[in-house]
């Protein structure tokens, strides 16, 4: 090759004289060998004779070429040449089709028309260009080479721009280049010289990008609108997903911009103006990307997917995590596609150019599509769990080698944020203090640091699907399990239904029947978006990271293998200013994992376990006490051998035992009402975890023989839970008894009115329901007194206890012994758990475990039920019932003995103190002080009295002021003065 060209120092380019007669000569055979290369382009070999015609012209338009012009006028000229042959090509040039079929590009519209013709025709030309450049010994000019190369290209770009409509339609010629593409027909060496050609100032306008690509770019959007999941249309995305990650990761240089990346994100459609009248759903729909993201399983409430899940409907009802083989299916299928979103995210979020459209894209949707962070939203409102599901895979997948160290934490708070966690619960801030802390960033500019600004988005985003799904799966359980029990009451009934009664209870039941279906395959859609095995390792990968970083707030690079020290003893501006979800999500995700990706928790690395430990230990840090209840929820559902992370850091081994009792009392005046049962019950499930390990075990007793103001105010929550608990359940059961008493009666019963029984119904409904839930939690209250009584009674010396379980296990055992225990008696009572000799036995083994004479006093004491014929009659009544081994039946008549003896004593008291002076009694409870006490107000009191009376309300029974034990102050003047009297009392008697 020689260059018969060179560019002058004032840029021009000038013809280079011969130098001498060899030299000409060889040019004229270079440019007959160029001549000859450009022919066998138009070759007409095997032609149609009708087609021979523009063939012949191309050919004579070649022999007239001059060389000797610049590169420019070369490539003019030929692009000429190339253009009248495209021209002259007429419809029908090919008449089968060829290759995959597409649903969103009619055959008509590609198959036998000139603009096929014409694209193929460009292509080959291209191709065979460039593989002659390729050769080291090619026999024709690069100069030649080069401007048939950007001839074709620019053809091409003509065709596309519609500057040959007339002959050549540019929209049809796109289908057939997108057509190509998606069949993987088109060498990539054209692709990226057609992105740099038409990118170049040099070559192109600054329009002929997007006039060339832009259309591309639409019809990909709009086939990919056109696929649906449920007809496994995987396939035709996978291959629109790969062209889009391909044209957008082209590059001009090694380093340099992806043109296509920076086109589309410059696109009107890319990133619609918000409005308040555009929503969540309507943003996602119109955004450009939104149609790729919801490719996927879509249900909804409103629309349940009827297509999927047909005959596997029971597996809804699975609560162990467990997935069927259509669901796996769907993990497989719904993981290769949200890769290739992920890949074709990618180049539009590394490359500088279109970064901030790309963040500002993803930040508008988690801000428009905020409705799913509500406890009910309209769904109409916003984008599709399966849109959000692959919208947070990739964005999982954007935090995946993100260096926490490397992130700046505060970015939230910067102005101009994409994260807005202004209405946002703060973890320890009132909203003033909240933004005091805020504005001391007001002057400093926002830092676009992609991994900062990927990492907080990412949060953001997981809260707009972990939670609402973890949510929808609980409802819809629930709810399928409701509809299961109508369906099993209506066959009940049609059992014995004759005539038009059947007949309606057929249509009710094929109905529910119809409905339970829906349900449970919307049900199996939802378990299918959250079970998803790919999504759920990135998410525990994600927030073991996300705690890692709130932890941070607290302490830099907490060593979670050192000691408590680390720790500041209040929490940090910057921890109590973050959103309090950025804890409550993680918790949320954790307790889905638990039940549902064990063997996931089990193979990973475990300090998110260490965390939430040390989180727990220093629970003062955190305002909301529910967030503290989840907190235990998370704990007291991790099962061996990952619980032993829980007991064994040395970090928290000092203060876990401490915190679980108080907070068991905490939650009574910071919580709700039946919430606190559930916390409890959880505090209680891992203390009886903890009684296995020696360590834990010796600290519990421990600290119940030191009877601090802690524990006794602990036992003192589990008396009453247990009180409450026990009475809710028989009153229940008195209400069952009364109603089953009316229905046994059958004749009464028909007699009367339907309302009447209806709401006889409704009242037996309500108390087997409340049984039901109330007795379990009786029997764990139970037990845990027990347990403490077995290891630790010392606490149960004390007046303040005593008194009050003494009083409760009276009571409970006179409804159970006594006079009307038959109004106790219930059909099936094994359906409720109800066992009453079991109830019975643990009372009585509460009172075996605490028989000594400070509780028998305690026993002999209780006004409100005991007497010495109350005790006889129950003896009498479980040795008849043999409800006692013979042991603990000896055991309990020496108890009873003994309290006997303590009522004697107390009555002898009564009569010898008869005469009280007033000063010397107790306001409240108007018998004599032993340990009088001043309260703040100046009252007095028996310290017994109000130490029992702080345990549930900490407050001056006067004046309902505050009051703690600190402030009670001994009053010896007034105590000496008592027991001088008593003295001189027993002195005169004797």
């Amino acid at each position: 090759n020689h260059e018969c060209f060179r560019n002058s120092k004032d840029g021009a380019t000038t013809l280079q004289p011969p130098m001498d007669t060899n030299d000409v000569s060889m040019t004229d055979v270079t440019d007959e060998s160029n001549k000859e290369f450009l022919t066998s382009l138009f070759d007409c070999e095997e032609k149609p004779d009708e087609k021979m015609l523009r063939y012949a012209d191309s050919i004579i338009d070649v022999q007239k070429l001059m060389f000797d012009v610049s590169p420019e006028t070369l490539q003019s000229n030929i692009a000429e040449i190339i253009t009248k042959f495209v021209l002259l090509s007429e419809e029908g040039s090919k008449t089968t089709a060829s290759g995959h079929s597409y649903n969103f590009i009619e055959s008509s519209d590609v198959v036998g028309c000139r603009e096929e013709d014409a694209i193929e025709f460009l292509l080959a030309t291209f191709i065979r260009c460039n593989h002659e450049l390729g050769k080291t010994d090619s026999h024709y000019s690069k100069k030649c080479l080069e401007a048939a190369k950007k001839a074709a290209l620019s053809v091409f770009i003509m065709i596309q721009r519609g500057y040959l409509d007339d002959q050549v339609r540019s929209e049809q010629a796109s289908l057939v280049f997108v057509k190509r593409l998606l069949e993987d027909t088109v060498a990539f060496s054209f692709i990226k010289s057609l992105v740099e050609y038409a990118a170049s100032p040099e070559d192109c306008d600054e329009d002929t990008l997007s006039d060339v690509f832009n259309p591309i770019f639409g019809i990909l959007r709009s086939g990919v609108i056109c696929q649906h999941f449920e007809l496994n249309n995987d396939e035709v995305v996978q291959q629109i997903l790969r062209v889009m990650n391909l044209l957008l990761s082209i590059r001009v240089d090694t380093n340099g911009p992806r043109p296509l990346s920076n086109l589309l994100v410059n696109r009107e459609d890319f990133l619609p103006v918000p409005s308040e009248k555009i929503k969540g759903r309507e943003f996602g729909l119109m955004s450009y990307l939104g149609p790729f993201f919801e490719y996927g399983l879509e249900s909804s409430a409103r629309r349940p997917n009827n297509r999927v899940f047909i005959g596997v409907e029971e597996d809804a009802r699975k609560a162990d995590g467990s997935v069927n083989i259509e669901q796996k299916q769907y993990f497989n299928r719904m993981s290769a596609i949200r890769s290739l979103l992920h890949q074709v995210m990618f180049p539009l979020a590394v490359d500088q150019a279109s970064r901030n459209n790309t963040l500002k894209w993803i930040a508008t949707i988690i801000s428009s599509n905020s409705d799913r962070t509500r406890t009910q939203y309209d769904p109409a409102d916003v984008v599709c769990d399966h849109f959000m599901s692959n919208f947070l895979s990739v964005m999982y997948r954007f935090s995946e080698k993100i260096d926490i160290s490397k992130i700046i934490m505060e970015y939230p708070f910067l102005p101009g944020s994409l994260v807005d966690i202004s209405k946002e619960t703060r973890i320890k801030m009132d909203e003033s203090s909240a933004l005091a802390f805020a504005a001391q960033f007001a002057d400093r500019p926002v830092d676009y640091h992609f991994s900062t600004v990927c990492f907080f988005l990412t949060i953001a985003a997981q809260q707009l699907v972990i939670p609402p799904l973890m949510t929808q799966i609980s409802d819809y359980s629930r709810h399928i399990k409701e509809l299961k029990n109508k369906v099993a009451a209506t066959k009940e009934k049609l059992k014995t239904a004759v005539g038009t009664e059947r007949k309606e209870l057929e249509q009710k039941l094929a109905q529910q029947e119809e409905h339970w279906r829906l349900m449970s395959r919307h049900l199996l859609c939802c378990k299918t978006q959250g079970q998803d095995p790919a999504l759920m390792s990135s998410a525990l990968d994600f927030v073991n990271k996300q705690m890692k970083l709130v932890m941070n707030a607290l302490c830099d690079n907490l060593n979670l293998m050192g000691d408590d020290s680390q720790l500041p003893a209040e929490p940090t501006p910057m921890f109590c200013a973050y959103p309090q979800n950025y804890i409550e999500d993680v918790l949320d995700f954790y307790i889905f994992a638990i039940y549902n990706g064990g063997k996931l928790l089990v193979e990973s690395n475990t300090e998110w376990i260490q965390r939430l430990t040390v989180m727990f230990t220093h629970y003062h840090y955190v305002k909301s006490p529910f967030l503290i209840a989840k907190l235990v929820r998370v704990l007291t559902a991790i099962q061996p051998p990952l619980w032993f992370n829980v007991v064994s850091l040395r970090m928290s081994q000092e203060k876990l035992l401490l915190c679980m009792i108080r907070f068991y009392s905490d939650f009574e005046d910071n919580g709700d009402f039946y919430e606190k049962f559930n916390v409890r019950g959880n505090i209680q499930h891992m203390l009886e975890k903890m009684s296995d390990d020696v360590f834990y075990k010796t600290k519990f007793m421990e600290m119940a023989r030191e009877c601090g103001s802690e524990f006794i105010r602990f036992v003192n929550m589990v008396i009453n839970d247990a009180t409450w608990c026990i009475d809710e359940s028989l009153s229940g059961l008195k209400s069952i008894h009364d109603v089953e008493k009316k229905m046994a009666n059958r004749e009464e019963w028909e007699r009367t009115d339907q309302e009447a029984r209806n709401q006889d119904l409704g009242v037996y409904d309500e108390a087997k329901r409340k049984v039901s839930g109330w007795l379990g939690t009786a029997k764990n209250n139970l037990g845990l007194l027990l347990s403490i009584t077995d290891n630790s009674p010392e606490p149960f010396r004390t007046p303040a206890l005593g008194e009050r379980l003494a009083a409760m296990l009276n009571h409970n055992l006179s409804q159970l012994m006594g006079n009307k225990c038959a109004e106790l008696k219930v059909h099936n009572p094994s359906s409720y758990g109800w066992q009453p000799r079991e109830f019975v036995i643990q009372l009585i083994s509460i009172y075996l475990g605490l028989n000594v004479p400070a509780f028998v006093k305690y026993i002999a004491y209780d006004e409100r039920t005991y007497s010495p014929d109350f005790f006889k009659n129950v003896i009498e009544k479980m040795r008849n019932k043999n409800i006692l081994g013979v042991s603990q039946l000896e055991r309990f008549v020496h108890l009873a003995e003994d309290v006997q003896k303590e009522y004697a004593s107390k009555a002898e008291l009564e009569e010898e103190y008869d005469d009280v002076p007033e000063e010397f009694k107790d306001p409240i409870m108007d018998a004599i002080m032993v340990d009088p006490v001043k309260l703040p107000s100046g009252h007095v009191m028996d310290r017994a009295v109000i130490e029992r009376h702080l345990l549930s309300t900490p407050n001056n029974p006067f004046n309902r002021a505050p009051l703690v034990h600190s402030e009670l102050v001994p009053d010896d003047e007034l105590k000496s003065r008592i027991q001088a009297w008593i003295v001189q009392k027993r002195s005169s008697k004797k």
